[in-house]
């Protein structure tokens, strides 16, 4: 393979990394006809892809390359609830010596430690914390991963991603927990300072100096990102998304979405399927709270 360095990778306006989606047993999503490329990272779950009209089996630990022109839709895991990654990106292989496309796998599966998910979790730090040449850099990263991923060279060694602040990744701990069920439910800052073993304002301070947000704020943002999620990967009702994450009703979940985003869920949707962008979670470090939450399976 041969002047692999003329691939170029582009990312969408605005994008601010991947995103990670939950969704409760049983639930679909699609059809849809791809209009970029997109890398669907397996986290948990047992997962159909329908491509084309043909199924792909993609259990946990599996990435999919769905690509322009592209029909497909999701069975996430009829029994457990399903996580997955996905990043959106634009392709120009002009001079770029490749196998045909039509050659290139459609689903693979990742060894234990590999280089892929670290290639992700990069690109989703350089574009939260931006450093200079964050976009070269991230773009970089994301060629790297499709090379591998066209390849099949992923073999790496090491564990990936930062540690948060003990206290936090404790709280982590038993959110995942409690939320392992699916539903997310409220909880109290009362709850969550006792699963870390402080009081309830020395908590708020771990918070507030390492995310930017109290306890019961970030769970909130928390809640509402995977809301999000549910609308624009899922077929679900507003309603049902509502009682999903833990939201008293759709009036309340409708009134602090808008709060966060600035459109109403339905809203949200619909501008979702006219093209527009994922919605991000504004505070920069509680999106890495989200990406640790998503991420890493309850222990």
């Amino acid at each position: 393979m041969h002047h692999i360095e003329s691939l170029r990778i582009s990312f969408p306006a605005g994008a601010t990394g991947g995103s990670v989606a939950v969704y409760p047993p049983g639930s679909n999503f699609g059809p849809r006809t791809m209009r970029d490329f997109e890398f669907v990272w397996i986290i948990q779950g047992d997962v159909t892809w329908q491509c084309d009209g043909v199924d792909h089996a993609a259990p946990a630990g599996s990435i999919l390359l769905a690509r322009p022109g592209m029909r497909d839709g999701f069975r996430w895991d009829p029994l457990h609830e399903t996580r997955h990654g996905f990043y959106h990106f634009t392709i120009d292989l002009a001079g770029a010596e490749l196998p045909a496309m039509e050659e290139w796998p459609l689903v693979r599966r990742l060894p234990e430690n590999d280089i892929i998910r670290q290639l992700f979790c990069h690109v989703d730090w350089l574009m939260r914390s931006r450093p200079d040449h964050w976009l070269v850099l991230a773009e970089h990263a994301m060629r790297h991963a499709l090379l591998a991923f066209i390849t099949g060279a992923m073999a790496v060694t090491g564990d990936v991603g930062p540690p948060l602040h003990p206290l936090i990744e404790q709280v982590v701990a038993h959110v995942q927990r409690r939320w392992a069920k699916g539903r997310l439910e409220q909880i109290s800052l009362d709850e969550l300072a006792e699963a870390a073993g402080v009081s309830r304002a020395h908590l708020a301070r771990i918070f507030r100096a390492h995310l930017g947000a109290t306890p019961v704020e970030s769970m909130r943002i928390l809640r509402l990102d995977r809301a999000a999620a549910l609308l624009v990967r899922t077929n679900l009702a507003i309603n049902v998304i509502a009682e999903q994450t833990g939201f008293e009703n759709a009036f309340h979940f409708s009134r602090v979405f808008r709060q966060q985003y600035g459109h109403s869920p339905r809203a949200m949707r619909l501008r979702i399927a006219a093209g527009e962008n994922m919605p991000t979670i504004p505070l920069v470090r509680v999106r890495h709270l989200s990406a640790r939450m998503w991420q890493k399976p309850p222990g």
